[in-house]
């Protein structure tokens, strides 16, 4: 017969694997995604949310749920008693404050169908109250020699490619306006426009980013992934027809593919991400996106021809920094799939590798689809 300790060893052990993220916090959206996760568990729930009031509103900063499984929104009123100080029923939902001094500065918010009874009030107040402390851990050392390179070389990558596609599209331009193609150059500002509008949004996030101690905040709309694969790739193309690398894009996207939810911006820049990877290793080969749904999500897959990741850079490609042998002649900081990973992670999704071999490798994420329809 199991003994009573290692049942409740067995409960509470979720509890202490947040506890063990937080004693070493150092990057806010690697550690918000466990602690949802675990706490889902700690909780027996099918869905959690972390939410923190920063910069003037109230944001999901990371969330969990379970695959095929439809989650009632939380109200906002719930959202704002907790935020009071106040261990919250609602619906389906348990909400937690996750405290700050001299007030609580954000909510912790589980959910399933079974009714919540004490001491399940109980686990989530000690959950918020670890990840409160693993904040407010993270906080304290915030900004030091060592993360402030980090935050730079962040910087540098992130704005790197819209930067690239800026200057491909003026080459282009120039060289359009010189033979008299009218349209073509009109094709190559309309180019230039786009990605100056990204730059202003990538930075904005990040000062965003700055302002919320290091954060990424999340705008959670119904997203139309086929159109943002689209705008995302179009530059690509433009770039290998400038160049004339004989890279080629193709995009896919299944019928009956709902929307997704997410924030626009951030997911872009996950696409960006795996789309420069892709053309960068299969120079002169081919980029396959496909979008189509799966379960409760939809998922995204970005193929290429390249040589694939060895078996032994296989854990290593999402590490910060993280960099596999072939990729040793590549430009770039090795933070790509590491930011890609931790955006999709905030959002509730999953980004990992679907296959790779000698002939190419497969990305893939998924995203919950929304209830909403596109406006």
């Amino acid at each position: 017969m199991v003994s009573v300790d290692v049942l409740k060893a067995a409960r509470l052990a979720p509890l202490a694997e947040i506890a063990r993220a937080a004693t070493g916090v150092v990057d806010r959206t690697a550690f918000l995604p466990l602690a949802v996760r675990e706490a889902s568990r700690l909780l027996n729930a099918d869905a959690c949310e972390a939410w923190l009031e920063e910069t003037g509103s109230l944001s999901v900063a990371a969330m969990h749920h379970a695959p095929g499984v439809t989650v009632e929104p939380l109200d906002t009123a719930a959202l704002e008693r907790a935020l009071d100080g106040q261990v919250v029923r609602s619906g389906g939902w348990l909400c937690a404050p996750i405290a700050a001094d001299p007030a609580a500065r954000g909510v912790l918010s589980v959910w399933r169908e079974e009714p919540w009874t004490d001491a399940d009030e109980l686990l989530i107040e000690l959950a918020a109250t670890v990840v409160a402390l693993g904040l407010k851990g993270f906080e304290s050392g915030q900004f030091d020699d060592e993360a402030r390179n980090e935050f730079l070389a962040l910087v540098g990558h992130d704005l790197r490619s819209p930067l690239s596609n800026v200057r491909v599209g003026a080459q282009l331009a120039r060289r359009n306006l010189d033979a008299g193609d009218i349209d073509s150059v009109r094709e190559a500002l309309v180019i230039i426009e786009n990605q100056s509008g990204r730059l202003v949004d990538r930075l904005e996030a990040l000062l965003d980013a700055v302002a919320a101690a290091g954060r990424w905040l999340i705008r959670l709309e119904p997203l139309d992934v086929p159109r943002l694969v689209e705008s995302t790739v179009a530059p690509y193309r433009l770039a290998a027809e400038e160049s004339g690398s004989g890279t080629r894009f193709e995009v896919h996207v299944e019928p009956g593919t709902p929307a997704a939810r997410g924030d626009a911006e951030q997911i872009g820049q996950v696409l960006d991400h795996l789309i420069d990877n892709a053309s960068k290793y299969a120079p002169g080969g081919l980029v396959a996106i496909t979008v189509e749904p799966s379960g409760a999500s939809v998922k995204v897959e970005v193929c290429d021809n390249g040589p694939g990741i060895r078996p032994e850079d296989v854990d290593r490609v999402f590490a910060p920094f993280g960099r596999g042998r072939s990729s040793a002649s590549k430009d770039g900081y090795g933070l790509g799939l590491y930011l890609a990973r931790n955006i999709v992670n905030a959002h509730g999704g999953r980004l990992w590798i679907a296959r790779t071999s000698r002939s190419g490798t497969c990305m893939a994420f998924t995203l919950p689809a929304s209830e909403n329809e596109i406006a």
